[in-house]
């Protein structure tokens, strides 16, 4: 067997935990571990590896940074890619289900507000993640307030359709339903 194939066999777990400090999608994490396996078992045909284990994680590292790199070139800016939840969380106060619930609507609502047109994407983000007023929104994106409340009724309404269109019921991200099940906000 391998030397790599056995060192990743043994710390696949610790890896992948290594990896969710950089992505808190469990789909980014296992294709970053594959790919790390892959180019450490590629290095290890070519090269006598000394420690396998620094090597595997190092390797990891490098593919991750590379990974948020290529995703900060491109013009959709995702939630999910602000760093990992566990600024957010508390893991030893909070069981593992709800956690991975957490993670999954928070990747739906990425994906959500990843779907928005790019103008009413940035003016939603800089209000709901940034916490800017309309005015500073304005300002900073060059449109008038009232072009920053449309964007964000807007995204708003986007975002419910998108959500309901996947399935998802919209009460677990907190927006009140009225009793025939639209939503509570004008249309």
């Amino acid at each position: 067997m391998s030397r790599i194939l056995q060192v990743f066999l043994e710390n696949e777990s610790a890896l992948k935990r290594y990896l969710g400090r950089f992505f808190p999608r469990a789909d980014d994490i296992d294709d970053i571990a594959q790919e790390t396996f892959l180019k450490a078992f590629a290095a290890e045909s070519r090269q006598d590896i000394h420690a396998p284990k620094a090597f595997l994680f190092r390797i990891a590292k490098n593919t991750a940074l590379n990974e948020i790199s290529k995703k900060s070139r491109t013009s959709t800016e995702y939630i999910e890619d602000s760093g990992p939840l566990d600024v957010l969380e508390d893991d030893s106060q909070v069981p593992v289900d709800d956690q991975v619930c957490a993670r999954q609507k928070l990747g739906a609502f990425s994906d959500a507000v990843a779907s928005l047109p790019t103008q009413c994407r940035r003016v939603f983000l800089l209000r709901k993640v940034y916490g800017l007023s309309h005015k500073e929104i304005a300002e900073r994106q060059g449109i008038s307030v009232s072009t920053v409340e449309k964007h964000l009724a807007n995204g708003l309404l986007k975002c419910s359709q998108y959500l309901r269109r996947q399935g998802h019921l919209l009460e677990d991200f907190g927006v009140p339903q009225n009793s025939k099940g639209a939503t509570s906000a004008r249309r």
